[in-house]
């Protein structure tokens, strides 16, 4: 063997010896870290694994509870379903505790407390984030409001649906028509009925309906040059149809 063969091997060598000596030296320094974060990223798989269980187990109690209360509600015992109702509403999963409000409110309309109805649909409607939900709410709502309340009142109230494109939506614009015609706004109810029989994405039921409406309405002033002053008695000719209440959970 050569002088400098023999060199570099010995340099080699040395450098073999230096690697191992940081990797060891690395080891000693790091690997508690790197062993308590294996053990922290198995403990956050088992703990989520664990909080995916509760929650589906929550979520089936939770069903459980809510289809008890319906079948004392289709049992009558009205009592005994808006009390269970009205514990759903604090207990389980959001969308529960909003569709339990929901129902409690149904039962506050059958038993003839409106106003409290209208409040606890606008209180469901408030606390959830899914559009299904606050929109059907927020129609129900605007069901009871027509019967209570005067055509701007319900005007205002229908807003954030009339802002909304959803098939939902159409059922406030068909409501907010027939409201309109019967309260003498038939300017309004016009424009809107056609607004609904050109929309495409309008249910089929809605679009049918609105037709229906719009060919029974009065024909437009021909000569006005603006639309009169609107009024509060109902316009005379065809009464006006009932709005249809098509959208609950």
């Amino acid at each position: 063997m050569s002088k400098d063969d023999s060199t570099e091997g010995f340099v080699q060598e040395v450098d073999q010896r230096v690697r191992e000596e940081r990797l060891l030296a690395d080891a000693k320094r790091y690997g508690p870290w790197l062993i308590a974060l294996f053990f922290a990223f198995l403990a956050a798989i088992g703990g989520w694994q664990w909080w995916q269980s509760y929650q589906g187990g929550v979520a089936r109690e939770q069903s459980a509870a809510f289809a008890a209360a319906q079948q004392m509600a289709q049992q009558s015992n009205i009592d005994g379903a808006k009390a269970a109702f009205l514990r759903l509403t604090t207990q389980g999963t959001p969308n529960y505790r909003v569709m339990a409000r929901m129902e409690y409110a149904a039962i506050q309309q059958v038993q003839g407390d409106l106003d409290g109805a209208i409040a606890s649909f606008d209180q469901a409607a408030a606390a959830t984030n899914d559009p299904i939900l606050k929109e059907t709410a927020q129609l129900r709502a605007a069901y009871i409001a027509a019967d209570t309340q005067d055509f701007e009142a319900l005007q205002r109230r229908l807003q954030p649906l009339l802002q909304s494109h959803s098939r939902i939506s159409y059922l406030g614009r068909e409501l907010l028509a027939i409201q309109a015609w019967r309260t003498g706004h038939n300017d309004i109810a016009r424009n809107t009925l056609q607004d609904i029989t050109l929309a495409f994405d309008a249910p089929d039921g809605v679009r049918q309906r609105a037709q229906v409406t719009l060919s029974l309405l009065p024909d437009a002033p021909a000569n006005s040059a603006a639309p009169a002053a609107p009024t509060n008695s109902p316009a005379r000719g065809p009464t006006p149809p009932a709005p249809a209440q098509g959208a609950h959970p």
